[in-house]
């Protein structure tokens, strides 16, 4: 499974080309992004595909000098059990 970077988010895509899971940001100001959005689809649900879509905004946002505000209920369940998004955390 290849995750890919769009605009403002990463995403995953099936071998047809469709978009099967994603999570959206959105930089803030100089110094804070916001997750919006994580979509996993049914056929990947299980596989630590969101987790795996959190950590790659996650390492982004670090490599920018940026903090996060985990909006989306998904990711701000994983910034609640992961100690080690607390550096990063708004």
């Amino acid at each position: 499974m290849e995750i890919l970077e769009g605009h403002n988010k990463f995403y995953v895509n099936d071998a047809q080309g469709q978009q099967v899971a994603e999570i959206v940001f959105v930089p803030t100001g100089e110094h804070l992004s916001i997750i919006e959005h994580t979509d996993v689809d049914a056929s990947l649900k299980g596989q630590g595909v969101g987790k795996q879509l959190v950590a790659r905004v996650v390492e982004k946002m670090r490599k920018e000098n940026r903090k996060i505000i985990p909006l989306c209920p998904f990711a701000k369940h994983e910034f609640d059990k992961t100690r080690e998004y607390d550096d990063i955390r708004a």
